[in-house]
């Protein structure tokens, strides 16, 4: 069951389009330690609202959403090395499902770094980090599409484009265009290319913006009602809107202060 943290804070509205949208995030602490967290954001105001943590995961790696669902990428702290696909109430934070990814793909310690739902399916791209130990099989870079059930537990996976050589952290879909992050470098705050396609299945990822200047690895994003592209920082917190034929990133705030303190990175965002 996770633990419900409710964040009050009294904001005055002074017309419609202050609310903004709201969007699912998610934080992890360091490799192996407990507790990530799924937490409410709303990006007109920079406030968390309801957060929801686990304390029998270590790492959440992508956030995805069909009607109520929130589908997780997730690890344990039992097992830092399997990742697995949750099906969470958005109402309660409660685990309704749990999908080991390896049952879906057929390879070994597989690991999704991102989700995007659409059209009722789930969309994860695979970026196995543990070396070539690990890799019977295992289709690093690349899009996998994932069906679901009449109860919207994901039950098989087809495979699809290739994105890059480090598709690390976000997947998005606007106009007839995917969106894709390949990080481009390591280090702090790091850099991101964006990758896009329009056939996610059938036509591999190219044509590459450069994040400039940078804000950070993107750990996640998604589109706005009004088409605003927004984006989170893997590794300092910071969410920024981007620019996606440029790359150009605008600083908006960082949420650090309002999140549970054993978290060190973010890591997926869905509206």
């Amino acid at each position: 069951m996770p633990k419900l943290i409710t964040m009050c804070v009294l904001v005055l509205v002074m017309a419609s389009n202050v609310l903004g949208d709201q969007f699912w995030g998610a934080g992890s602490p360091d490799f192996g330690e407990a507790s990530p967290a799924l937490f409410e954001l709303n990006t007109a105001t920079g406030t968390v609202g309801t957060t929801y943590t686990y304390s029998d995961w270590n790492w959440i790696m992508g956030v995805g959403m069909i009607g109520n669902y929130l589908y997780v990428s997730h690890n344990t702290t039992a097992d830092n090395y399997h990742f697995n696909i949750s099906q969470v109430d958005a109402s309660t934070g409660n685990i309704l499902s749990t999908t080991p990814i390896a049952d879906l793909t057929g390879t070994d310690y597989p690991q999704f770094n991102s989700l995007h739902a659409k059209g009722g399916k789930l969309y994860g791209i695979e970026n196995n980090p543990w070396g070539s130990g690990y890799t019977a099989g295992l289709k690093r870079g690349y899009v996998y599409e994932l069906t679901l059930d009449g109860g919207g537990v994901p039950v098989s996976a087809t495979l699809g484009a290739y994105v890059g050589g480090a598709p690390d952290g976000a997947l998005t879909y606007q106009d007839g265009t995917w969106y894709a992050s390949d990080w481009k470098s390591g280090g702090s705050p790091g850099e991101s290319w964006i990758r896009t396609t329009a056939d996610i299945m059938n036509t591999n990822f190219g044509g590459a913006a450069f994040t400039n200047p940078a804000r950070g690895l993107v750990a996640g994003w998604d589109f706005e009602a009004d088409g605003d592209l927004i984006g989170v920082s893997w590794q300092n917190f910071d969410v920024f809107d981007v620019d996606p034929s440029t790359g150009a990133t605008t600083y908006m705030y960082n949420l650090q202060s309002q999140l549970p303190g054993n978290l060190t990175m973010l890591g997926g965002l869905t509206i």
